[in-house]
């Protein structure tokens, strides 16, 4: 049966700002999109660009981090199983 990973403090914070960046980007594209007269111009693709960057960033530091943590576990079991293994093995020989 696989085990539940509860997220850490540092998912959490990542996931706060993840959003933020989302929110907070899209009203300030908005916002100079309404200033500019609705157009695209360079800055505004400039920013769009630097914007979705910004967010790829954050969502591969958040698959690294998921990894980091699934072969945490990975490691945890693979080293339970050659305990067990071991003793299986110390047993035959007896």
């Amino acid at each position: 049966m696989p085990t539940i990973r509860i997220p850490n403090l540092f998912e959490k914070i990542l996931l706060v700002i993840g959003v933020l960046v989302i929110i907070v980007g899209y009203g300030v594209i908005n916002r100079v999109m309404q200033i500019t007269g609705g157009g695209f111009n360079w800055e505004t693709v400039n920013g769009i660009f630097l914007w979705l960057i910004l967010i790829a960033l954050v969502i591969l530091l958040s698959v690294e981090e998921n990894m980091k943590e699934e072969l945490k576990m990975v490691l945890e079991n693979q080293a339970e199983e050659a305990k067990l293994l071991r003793e299986e093995l110390r047993q035959h020989r007896k």
